[in-house]
């Protein structure tokens, strides 16, 4: 008697599995600090870990301590006298993240670069670099870029600069050069007030969510990792919700 193969009921996915990452997913993979020993922050905490920030707030008499540091910049974002106080609060953070690196050694990042196909998509809203980094030293080990997962960007990042000059956003390292048009790339857009928040105001993150909800709505799969989708943020929660809709309803 032929013997049954146990691999009799195979399934075999074609649609794409979605990843969002949040500020708790850096956090979670560097509790202690990437390879530099810099602590990714959470908005709750951030003024805290993030190196001279709290002192810039101190030194201009801004409250920061129990708050969350998107209302903190939120409310010098309201008031036109804040403006030279704020661009130097921009310059603190995306320098900060800037610096990141991660370490030699395999992470949480590399492994879920690797467990993704070219079909599938990572979204995030942080600003630290771990994921293009994770994609790039991944990128022969996979056989290039039609095996890696779609990168896409909610917020701004550190590690990427845009040319918003084409139909079709150009992205790549930061201070490159874009491939159509041969200028120099600029850097992406880390802040947005969130009280005004509106991601179709800035062509790249407008790409980023067009993208999103274009995945969201095929998704076989969709993974929210250290993401908690603040109240506060309103258009980010209705963005996902328009994109990923009742998938109970036939």
């Amino acid at each position: 008697m032929k013997k049954q193969s146990s691999n009799k009921y195979h399934l075999h996915v074609q649609r794409p599995h979605l990843v969002l990452l949040g500020a708790g997913a850096s956090r979670a993979t560097f509790p202690k600090g990437e390879k530099n020993g810099l602590i990714p922050p959470l908005m709750e905490d951030f003024s805290d870990i993030v190196d001279g920030l709290s002192d810039c707030l101190k030194k201009y008499g801004i409250e920061y301590q129990g708050r969350n540091f998107e209302d903190v910049y939120s409310s010098m974002y309201e008031a036109s006298k804040y403006n030279k106080i704020r661009v130097d609060v921009e310059e603190i953070v995306y320098n900060y993240f800037a610096r990141m690196e991660l370490p030699d050694e395999p992470t949480l990042y590399d492994h879920l670069i690797l467990s993704l196909t070219g079909r599938d998509a990572i979204a995030t809203f942080n600003w630290d670099p771990f994921i293009w980094q994770a994609m790039c030293r991944n990128y022969k080990r996979v056989g290039g870029n039609n095996n890696l997962p779609h990168l896409i960007y909610l917020h701004g990042n550190t590690a990427v600069g845009v040319c918003v000059k084409h139909e079709k956003i150009q992205i790549g390292p930061k201070w490159g050069v874009c491939s159509r048009c041969g200028e120099r790339r600029e850097k992406a857009k880390l802040f947005f007030p969130i009280k005004q928040k509106d991601y179709n105001d800035d062509p790249f993150i407008k790409s980023g969510w067009h993208d999103v909800k274009w995945f969201l709505q095929d998704a076989f799969m969709f993974t929210i990792f250290g993401y908690g989708a603040p109240s506060s943020d309103i258009e980010a929660i209705r963005l996902l919700q328009e994109g990923w809709g009742n998938k109970y309803q036939i």
